[in-house]
């Protein structure tokens, strides 16, 4: 727990098998210093010179890190580049917009003025100046974060075992795209959404968002005894399942049926474009995160998505004053303040643990379990 005792080093083991349509991933511990948690999954992994794998380095295994974020929070950037300085990965900043300041020229198809919030306005072109900044650049992939995320101390070892899983999926995606550069994630892949809110698989869509039978994808992958993953009732984001139908300690990698919240998500060359096409040119009509959950679920040009759960980057809610959690809805007139800031489904949370990571201390659990 913060501000509690510290947490023993973690053992490491871990085991790998296969089990009717679910692949399962079992890692027994996750030590505090970012190593593997896992030989079996290092030797599949895509490794650098250092024998590493690629997602140990400055850029998670992605070319670059953005985050999208207005240059007025300049507490949101501190904290950010002290968290991730911390946990050894690089960012590049992306100026996010004030939706009040676009022309009515530039506003997407279907974007109405007198019955959509300015400020969702504004977060649709921060994400889609990312996405062309992709194109333009001829960026390989980018993993593209909202600027008041948290992570896991250990994000590194969780996103080994994410890519070891992510890849096994891809196995029965078209391979008519693959990625130019190797990627630890795979080569056929256009979106790997690792930061959401609700999660609803396939095969659980609700009427009005189904899609044809023929073009579901119910496989999961289950990642095993994965001690970073908090226990009940700490451990939310099933929108359409219980928890009390998976082992303790699982987190679940699938092919997303419906998603919200755009915390964090990936984008390859080919992702890119595609969500630049669909997102940026075809209209929008509704909130971002929907409409690029919609990308997923409806397989836009051929769009191939991984995503995880529970999410490996989340919204972090600080102590202080509750108005200035988000930059998209009204802070109103409510000056409340919250006396001990959380992050949901992050277990040992790099921005609680800010202290202990710079005294070089043990980091701690956020909830006694």
């Amino acid at each position: 727990m913060i501000a509690g005792r510290s947490i023993p080093t973690l053992a490491v083991a871990t085991f790998v098998f296969v089990y009717v349509v679910f692949t399962f991933f079992s890692s027994e511990s996750v030590p505090s210093q970012l190593r593997t948690a896992s030989s079996s999954i290092r030797k599949a992994s895509a490794v650098g010179k250092d024998g590493k794998s690629d997602v140990f380095n400055a850029t998670l295994g992605f070319e670059k890190v953005f985050v999208i974020g207005l240059n007025e929070r300049s507490d949101k950037r501190d904290a950010l580049t002290l968290m991730s300085s911390l946990t050894d990965f690089k960012l590049s900043w992306i100026d996010g917009v004030l939706g009040k300041t676009m022309s009515d020229k530039a506003l997407p198809l279907g974007w109405d003025r007198k019955t959509m919030p300015e400020s969702n306005l504004g977060s649709w072109r921060g994400h889609i100046n990312a996405m062309r900044r992709i194109v333009e650049d001829g960026i390989s992939s980018a993993l593209i974060l909202e600027d008041d995320m948290d992570w896991d101390v250990h994000v590194k070892t969780q996103l080994e075992q994410f890519s070891t899983a992510a890849r096994s999926l891809q196995k029965d995606f078209n391979h008519n795209l693959s990625l130019e550069s190797p990627s630890p994630y795979g080569q056929d892949w256009d979106m790997l959404w690792l930061g959401s809110c609700v999660t609803t698989f396939d095969e659980h869509l609700p009427e009005h968002l189904q899609i044809p039978e023929q073009e579901r994808d119910p496989r999961k992958v289950l990642i095993k005894d994965d001690p970073t993953v908090p226990l009940p009732p700490h451990i939310l984001a099933n929108g359409s399942f219980s928890w009390d139908d998976y082992p303790p300690r699982t987190r679940i990698v699938y092919v997303p049926g419906d998603n919200v919240c755009s915390f964090a998500y990936a984008l390859s060359a080919s992702g890119a474009r595609k969500a630049l096409h669909y997102m940026g040119l075809e209209g929008q009509y509704k909130a971002f995160d929907n409409h690029l959950s919609d990308l997923c679920r409806l397989r836009v040009d051929g769009m191939r998505c991984v995503s995880v759960v529970p999410s490996l980057f989340v919204h972090h809610r600080p102590k202080g004053r509750i108005s200035a959690d988000s930059d998209i809805n009204k802070a109103g007139q409510n000056e409340e303040m919250r006396e001990v800031g959380f992050t949901e489904n992050i277990l040992y949370s790099t921005r609680l643990n800010l202290g202990n990571l710079l005294k070089g201390s043990e980091p701690e659990k956020q909830w006694v379990e």
